[in-house]
């Protein structure tokens, strides 16, 4: 939240650091990906008051021919982005079932609950901690920097800590707890400018049989379905298997496992544990054949990322085609699912008010609040009954099914949708009468 902190970061220049050497093995072999320009927080939801003295940043993605490394280059002061933070996991009914099932499969394959210790990265609002709770694992402990967020959880029986996980943080949950079975991050191991740092803390932090487990956006899937609204300053990384086999390699660990999840429109499961650990040594086929797959479709070429360039230009041009061509029409739009992943949509392809009327957003939080840099009033999905627009544009498109399904009546009614990604197309109920 952008008002929060406005009079402490002043100049928004001093908070970020652009260093073009790799964050993870120093090389200086950087091509770049793409340039969004100068793009305001992609979770800075602010309040009217606050337009005129809002931040913005540079926001750059690199490839690097060293290590394979995706990554932006731009990093902003953490205390800015997740001091407070907007996105609470539990507001999603498919990331609640996702993260019971994930509970269940690391109890069954890798604990013995009743004499276990798990640490979470980034707990968020206890998403995940709740259902390792209610598998009865002995000792919890949820480490995340979102002071609004970890206070939400309130369950006697999970630990929190609200700061940032680091090597000080490793030692303080050693001492205390002792060292842990498992170790889970979810879609924050891509957040973390310190990423070596945070990698040595989970290595010191693990038993020598203790398992690592984390989930992240799948790089795979952000360049074969033009995900580009995957980058924003949070997301400081995209790994690829070879780059991550690259990078934990340094750190005597090693990738044992993987399993692809459709959550957040495609990720990837990494299992990992020391290199010399029985799981290490019983490493599974599907890892060997993921790297030979990512060789094969030019992970590891900075060609690739050239021609994912001029994709995502395409289909940017193909979305404000569409926008156009119905507003000339008259038609009212509305934009629905205020994300980070919305944000990069809205600033890169240059959606203003000429394009969408207004956004609506499931978290209760953000209701009243303007989107960053675009300044989109959010309201309640009540609005949809107050003021059926012509159509909604779905930028949380991964979870459409889902969407689908709250807003049946709308479709029903004659309501429309559009995703912007992987294509752009419009989704309705057919009756004899439909046309554009």
């Amino acid at each position: 939240m952008v008002s929060a902190l406005s009079t402490e970061f002043e100049k928004s220049k001093q908070q970020v650091a652009v260093d073009v050497s790799c964050a993870f093995c120093s090389g200086k072999s950087m091509h770049l990906v793409m340039d969004f320009g100068e793009v305001a927080l992609a979770g800075g939801f602010l309040k009217k008051a606050d337009f005129a003295s809002e931040p913005k940043f540079p926001l750059r993605l690199f490839f690097c021919e060293d290590c394979y490394a995706v990554q932006v280059v731009d990093v902003v002061d953490p205390a800015l982005l997740f001091q407070n933070y907007f996105y609470f996991s539990s507001a999603i009914r498919t990331l609640r079932e996702h993260f019971v099932d994930y509970a269940m499969e690391a109890c069954s394959r890798f604990l013995n609950p009743e004499d276990a210790t798990v640490v979470e990265i980034g707990c968020n609002d206890g998403i995940l901690l709740k259902p390792f709770a209610d598998q009865n694992v002995k000792t919890l402990i949820g480490v995340d920097p979102a002071s609004n967020v970890i206070d939400t959880i309130r369950d006697p029986r999970i630990h929190t800590i609200n700061d940032f996980f680091g090597v000080r943080v490793a030692q303080q949950i050693e001492k205390q707890y002792g060292k842990a079975d498992l170790i889970v991050a979810n879609n924050v191991y891509a957040h973390i400018p310190d990423i070596n740092g945070v990698t040595q803390a989970v290595a010191d932090l693990l038993k020598d049989d203790g398992v690592f487990i984390f989930e992240v956006h799948y790089l795979g899937k952000i360049i074969e379905s033009l995900q580009y609204d995957m980058v924003y300053h949070e997301h400081l990384y995209y790994y690829s298997l070879i780059s991550l086999q690259k990078h934990f390699e340094r750190f005597g660990l090693r990738v044992f496992d993987v399993k692809p999840i459709p959550i957040h429109a495609g990720s990837m499961r990494y299992y990992v544990a020391k290199k010399d650990s029985n799981h290490a040594q019983k490493t599974s086929a599907r890892v060997e054949m993921l790297a030979k797959e990512e060789l094969s479709k030019g992970y590891d070429r900075k060609e690739t990322y050239a021609r994912f360039r001029e994709q995502v230009a395409g289909r940017r041009d193909q979305l404000m085609k569409l926008l156009g061509d119905l507003k000339k029409k008259g038609r009212s739009i509305a934009g629905y699912g205020a994300s980070g992943r919305a944000n990069t949509i809205i600033q890169y392809s240059g959606i203003t008010l000429d394009h969408i009327d207004y956004m609506i957003d499931d978290a209760p939080a953000k209701e009243g609040y303007y989107t960053p840099g675009s300044h989109f009033e959010i309201f309640s999905n009540r609005r949809l009954s107050e003021d059926r627009p012509d159509y909604l544009l779905i930028f949380a498109w991964g979870y459409f099914n889902e969407i689908a399904e709250k807003c049946q009546s709308y479709l029903v009614s004659g309501g429309r949708m559009i995703t912007p990604l992987p294509e752009v197309k419009v989704v309705f109920v057919p009756t004899k009468d439909s046309d554009l």
